[in-house]
């Protein structure tokens, strides 16, 4: 809801007598512009490491806790700037005697990031226990949990347009149930399927409530409106769960086999080395990307852009993978764009009810006259 919130006070101060109406209108382009960039970030960083992911597992990566470390590893790439000191207007100065001390701020990040590692792990053990068609069907559902976690948590209003959307996009993400595949056979066990269905569906539902705890902790905690705010959340929470990652790996005895793994890598290690890096990157722009539109948005809207970012990425397979397009794969691409396109249509309409709002309110103050 922080979207409305800041376009209904744009609206206000654009009704006042003494506003300037260009710093107004520039104020709601560089709203929007800064959604726009985050947007980028989620699709791009979401495609681009994916691609990357599947070719390094094509090219003879084996390494479950590489992949996992390579997905936060490029938070190190924020640390100039949210080092570089930043000038403070009169309520920027205002906001940080409100700030939470530094024992909060960590205590948050930390069970963000420890949130975020139970999550990928639920996901790992659910692929290895399910079909990929149950599998994909049931963390789907994530989308749909997160309008309800948001509704409780964050205010969110949930129309029949958004409703229609989350429909959408979750359906999009799980059309793959409807492949034949070899892997859906009757060969996995009841407890098997029992134990991927619960973990997989904590891990939908845990990936919900942490979009929402994460707006929430914007909303409650961190009272800022810059957006240092949301390098430092993606930093720090990147920073953990690296952490957790190498803990992982060197726990595991995984870390023994690098060498070898690198050295069978098909194209050599210099590329494995590239590969893993531009990884890392492509992921930490993914990572910011999400938190700026919790920020600058909502988790909901946040959570619709990552599942919209599910139905291209096979776009994206099929020009530089060369893989084989289907049908299926459109309808999915054609599911996420009418569901994407639901939801922006919804913030249209929050944008008109905004402006008739401050009409009406500046009417009655001129009757009141």
């Amino acid at each position: 809801m922080r979207l409305r919130e800041e376009i209904e006070e744009a609206e206000r101060t654009e009704s006042s007598e003494n506003a300037d109406n260009s710093s107004v209108q520039s104020s709601k382009f560089i709203l929007w512009l800064q959604i726009f960039i985050f947007t980028f970030f989620v699709l791009g960083g979401q495609a681009v490491g994916t691609l990357l992911g599947r070719v390094y597992y094509e090219q003879g990566g084996k390494s479950r806790w590489i992949a996992t470390f390579a997905q936060t590893a490029g938070f190190s790439i924020l640390l100039p700037f949210i080092c570089y000191p930043s000038t403070k207007n009169h309520n920027e100065q205002e906001l940080i005697i409100h700030q939470p001390s530094i024992f909060v701020r960590t205590s948050v990040y930390i069970f963000l990031g420890l949130f975020q590692v139970a999550n990928s792990m639920s996901f790992t053990v659910g692929v290895q226990y399910l079909p990929a068609s149950t599998y994909s069907l049931i963390s789907g559902t994530q989308l749909a949990f997160n309008a309800i976690t948001s509704f409780l948590l964050n205010g969110q209003k949930i129309t029949a347009i958004i409703l229609n959307s989350v429909v959408l996009l979750s359906f999009s993400s799980s059309v793959v149930i409807f492949q034949n595949e070899t892997g859906d056979s009757g060969e996995i066990s009841q407890k098997s399927l029992l134990i991927g269905f619960a973990v997989t569906t904590f891990g939908s539902l845990g990936y919900a409530l942490q979009f929402s705890l994460t707006e929430l902790a914007f909303q409650k905690v961190f009272k800022s409106n810059t957006l240092k705010e949301v390098m430092k959340m993606s930093f720090f929470i990147g920073l953990f769960v690296t952490i957790a990652s190498l803990t992982g790996l060197f726990a595991s005895g995984n870390w023994r086999d690098l060498e070898k793994e690198m050295g069978e890598y098909r194209t050599g290690k210099s590329s494995y080395v590239i590969n893993l890096v531009c990884s890392a990157i492509a992921w930490q722009l993914y990572a910011l990307g999400s938190f700026g539109l919790v920020f600058k948005a909502s988790s909901l809207f946040s959570n619709v852009i990552i599942n919209f970012g599910g139905s291209i990425v096979p776009i994206f397979a099929m020009v530089f993978l060369k893989d084989r397009i289907t049908g299926l794969k459109v309808l999915s691409l054609l599911l996420g764009l009418w569901g994407y396109t639901s939801y922006i249509y919804q913030h249209y309409l929050d944008d008109l009810e905004a402006k008739t709002t401050v009409i009406i309110a500046s009417d009655n103050q001129d009757d009141d006259f």
